[in-house]
């Protein structure tokens, strides 16, 4: 329960009708909330894959380890070592090998969580190399690496990790389709069209997840203070909060 394997189109309904829009030039807002609605059975399984919510394990004890006094301390205890809390590419790696073995001990295997993991990750290189300016040569502590996970940086993190990942779900499908809709008389008339709209969806669902944005870091601030950040409650934050997207993109539709 909660595996997903996506793989290729699949051809129910809803996605016919994403093909047939696809096929009548619709725009980018029919075409985005038409995928979702493709996607909602799926949509309605991840917060209860069990990868995706060891993803969510994983970000919340790392927010809960930048918060302790003795940061080091904590973060070795949430699987991070201190050689790799000198510099942000040290950190970054170690960050990722967390994630990966964590998401290796899921079975059956979990691609919700994989996608779930690559969002993550990416939000928070971007983070952390903003920051930073470089991901090499600079000397840092605990406490400056783990930042991102406090205040305002938070809220940019988690907005970032949603952003990614319906993007990337809502277009795991949709991406295979799209390159047989590029050439003349078709969608796209070239590439750079084709590109241009990825890069319009992608934006597109960055502003439906801003219903995330103060939810997301009130919730687990508010859980980290009263010691309340178990596996059922990791889960009840993830129903609430693919809730809340979920309305969000049928508001869009409509």
């Amino acid at each position: 329960m909660g595996h997903l394997r996506l793989g290729n189109l699949p051809r129910t309904q809803r996605w016919k009708q994403v093909i047939s829009l696809l096929e009548n030039g619709a725009n980018l807002h029919e075409l985005a909330n038409a995928s979702f609605r493709a996607s909602l059975t799926g949509l309605d399984r991840v917060p209860a894959d069990p990868g995706f919510l060891s993803v969510l394990n994983e970000i919340i004890g790392l927010a809960t380890a930048s918060r302790e006094k003795d940061t080091e301390s904590a973060l070795r205890q949430a699987g991070i070592d201190s050689a790799a809390q000198t510099s942000s590419f040290g950190f970054l790696s170690a960050v990722a090998q967390r994630f990966s073995d964590q998401l290796s001990q899921v079975y059956p295997r979990s691609d919700v969580g994989k996608i779930a993991q690559d969002a993550f990750l990416e939000s928070l290189t971007k983070n952390v190399k903003g920051k930073t300016g470089s991901l090499f040569g600079e000397t840092e502590d605990a406490k400056s690496l783990t930042a991102a996970f406090k205040g305002n940086q938070f809220k940019l993190l988690m907005h970032e990790f949603y952003a990614g990942f319906t993007s990337r779900y809502l277009s795991y499908y949709l991406s295979r389709e799209l390159p047989h809709h590029v050439g003349g008389g078709k969608r796209f008339a070239n590439i750079d069209e084709h590109s241009e709209f990825t890069r319009q969806f992608d934006l597109y669902c960055r502003q439906m997840v801003r219903i995330t944005d103060e939810f997301t870091p009130g919730w687990i601030g508010k859980a980290i203070y009263e010691g309340d950040t178990g596996a059922e409650a990791v889960r009840r934050y993830a129903h609430v909060a693919f809730k809340k997207l979920a309305s969000e993109f049928r508001q869009g539709g409509r």
